[in-house]
């Protein structure tokens, strides 16, 4: 019987310490933040990117730009508007700093803080120059992170600062293509051009209409309505970053229902 209650306390202590076993295992393994860049604005002769961080937290933060041959120089990193108001908000508090020191000659910028931030927040702005005036490629600009840690509650020992570098995701996302409508409605034998926002050239996109009986569309997004019907118009491009859908709807006029029905149209027209 005494063994039976030596082997109930050693389960029941197991029990009670596993919370505090995992609990201390996730602080010595905390995830590592992920980061994206993407684009702010774009001219012939100068690109400006943004840097933010997209998940979970950090309390420092070293990381080096690369770019490819197709930009010239950095010529600025700024923090963001978003970034310069968190700064205020933690310098308010007294237990709490931000220092953010950025070099654009050396493509080098850091955050440093007394406690970590974390969620999604804009953090710099980053201003390139460019050779030319082919828009740029997500390879075009590149992010190394040199460093990173995270503050972790280790409970009774208090906080502890964990290295996740080699753990930290930076996503690049330059290129954008947005439909600026979300459906068209267009009369039969009519054309337009579909209203896009988008900073791919022409070559790199494929236009497709899943019913060419309904509309037609060409590779730069010209539309034709063919007949009446419904109609999804479909872009992917090379590099596999868009793939986006627009319906188009096409009716006939009254003009053109009295021609179909009255005049014989559905044979000729």
């Amino acid at each position: 019987m005494s063994k039976i209650r030596k082997i109930l306390a050693v389960v029941l202590a197991v029990i009670m310490i596993m919370p505090f076993a995992m609990s201390a295992a996730s602080a010595a393994s905390p995830a590592a933040p992920e980061f994206k860049v993407s684009l702010v604005s774009e001219t012939d002769t100068t690109v400006v990117v943004k840097f933010s961080l997209a998940k979970g937290s950090f309390n420092a933060l070293d990381f080096t730009i690369y770019t490819s041959s197709a930009i010239k120089e950095c010529t600025k990193i700024e923090n963001t508007k978003s970034f310069n108001e968190l700064v205020t908000d933690y310098i308010m508090n007294k237990d709490a700093l931000i220092t953010a020191i950025s070099n654009p000659t050396a493509k080098k910028a850091s955050v440093i803080t007394t406690v970590s931030f974390s969620g999604s927040v804009d953090i710099f702005n980053i201003t390139f120059s460019k050779k030319n005036s082919t828009p740029i490629k997500n390879t075009d600009i590149g992010i190394v992170i040199d460093n990173c840690a995270v503050t972790v509650n280790t409970g009774a020992s208090g906080e502890t600062n964990v290295n996740v570098t080699d753990d930290v995701k930076v996503a690049v996302s330059l290129m954008k293509f947005n439909f600026n409508e979300t459906s068209i409605a267009m009369n039969y034998k009519d054309s337009r051009t579909v209203d896009v926002d988008t900073n791919y050239p022409a070559s790199q996109l494929t236009w497709s209409s899943s019913n060419e009986n309904v509309v037609k569309v060409d590779e730069n997004g010209n539309l034709v309505a063919t007949g009446k019907g419904t109609a999804t118009i479909t872009v992917t491009s090379a590099d596999g970053q868009v793939n986006e859908t627009c319906e188009v709807t096409v009716s006939y006029t009254i003009i053109q229902w009295i021609i179909i029905i009255v005049l014989f149209g559905w044979i000729w027209y």
